[in-house]
C-alpha cells in the first residue's frame, strides 16, 4: 500500500473522523421523526404543502443573507467578482466550442 493510502486509510479510522461522522448522521437522522410527526404528508397535498412551507422559508432566509450581503461593500465586491468570473467563463466556454 502507498504511502497516499496509509496516510488516507489513517484519517478516516481517526477518532476525530468518526466523532464528526456519527455526528453528521445523528443530526439527519434526528430531524426525520419530528418531520414525519407533524401533518398529512402521506397526500400528494400534504407534500406540497410541506414543500412550500421549506421553499417559503428558504427564500425568506436568502433574502435575509442577500440584504446583508448588499449593506456590506467588501462582500458585495467579492460576489460581483464571482458572478463576473461565471460570466467570463461562460462566454469562454461558448466562443472555444465554436
Amino acid at each position: 500500500m502507498n504511502e497516499l493510502a496509509t496516510r488516507t486509510k489513517n484519517v478516516f479510522q481517526s477518532p476525530r473522523f468518526k466523532v464528526g461522522a456519527a455526528t453528521m448522521v445523528m443530526t439527519a437522522l434526528s430531524a426525520f421523526p419530528a418531520l414525519a410527526a407533524e401533518g398529512d404528508t402521506t397526500s400528494i397535498s400534504g407534500l406540497l404543502s410541506t414543500f412550500t412551507t421549506i421553499a417559503a422559508w428558504l427564500w425568506s432566509e436568502i433574502g435575509l443573507l442577500l440584504t446583508f450581503i448588499m449593506g456590506q461593500p467588501i462582500l458585495l465586491l467579492s460576489m460581483s467578482i464571482f458572478f463576473i468570473g461565471v460570466i467570463v467563463a461562460f462566454f469562454i466556454r461558448v466562443f472555444h466550442s465554436v
